[in-house]
């Protein structure tokens, strides 16, 4: 397995972007009960003109799961953080996560997740990420903002 930066501007990274997202964001809305999650319904348009930086890990030339920050000077926001549902419990997010957090040491780093995601919970939790905020974007939805500082 490698990890390396995925070349969103190349379509076939951006498809396989596409295609493990609308995947893991399924599972997603499936355990918080909510369909509309609005990364379920990005276009390829959207993956290759995304802020930031995105890392991926890869099988041969498969990517497996990717991770996608956007960083500046003091803080990291992790705006997507999904795994193919085929790999799920494979320490993949772990993986993930590790990479971002010592790349960006000193900064805080922050992410959300929905209130019901008990594995992005646990996971968050794991690595020394604490709830800082909780809200509800819309009626019936909740999530909550975990912050680490390195």
């Amino acid at each position: 397995m490698q990890l390396k930066e995925v070349a969103i501007h190349q379509f076939e990274q951006a498809q396989q972007m596409l295609e493990i997202q609308r995947n893991a964001y399924a599972v997603e809305a499936e355990l918080l009960g909510f369909d509309e999650i609005p990364a379920r319904y990005e276009t390829i348009d959207v993956i290759q003109n995304l802020p930031g930086t995105s890392y991926g890990l890869y099988i041969e030339e498969r990517l497996i799961g990717f991770v996608t920050v956007e960083a500046s000077e003091k803080t990291v926001e992790i705006t997507k953080l999904c795994i193919d549902p085929t790999y799920f419990r494979a320490r993949l997010a772990t993986t993930l996560l590790e990479h971002v957090l010592s790349i960006h040491k000193g900064k805080l780093i922050y992410v959300h997740t929905g209130k019901h995601n008990g594995p992005a919970k646990r996971l968050y939790t794991k690595l020394g990420f604490e709830p800082s905020a909780e809200f509800e974007p819309e009626h019936g939805v909740t999530l909550i903002r975990y912050t680490h500082t390195s």
